[in-house]
């Protein structure tokens, strides 16, 4: 499985670097798809509750660090916008939705499943 997700991303990198969006996509499909497909055509057992047990304690340890680093990180780009050092673009715009909406799923998900 790593090995066909490993492949996905690296075909897409180097394909998109190369000019072939086209045929990056489509091995990165392929990868990903070949990656997903493994746990449904094998009979070995691939994940366990230790898995899942190291899966909730990344999962959730990676949303803590996000969560804090942005707790300081968009306050201080609000105040930085006020002056003439700072201005939001494309970029921290896009970056402040997507926490935002990381959050906002996170919050409903956490509710739905209370």
């Amino acid at each position: 499985m790593t090995s066909c997700f490993v492949f996905a991303g690296i075909a897409l990198g180097v394909g998109t670097a190369l000019e072939f969006p086209l045929v990056a996509v489509g091995l990165y499909i392929l990868g990903m798809a070949g990656g997903m497909v493994i746990p449904y055509i094998t009979d070995y057992t691939m994940f366990d509750e230790r898995d899942t047990t190291i899966h909730q304690r990344a999962s959730g340890t990676t949303l803590a660090l996000f969560g804090w680093l942005s707790t300081l990180v968009f306050p201080s780009l609000v105040a930085l916008s006020t002056t003439p050092h700072f201005e939001w673009g494309p970029a921290t715009t896009t970056l402040s939705i997507t926490t935002a909406i990381v959050y906002l799923t996170y919050a409903l998900l956490l509710g739905y499943y209370r």
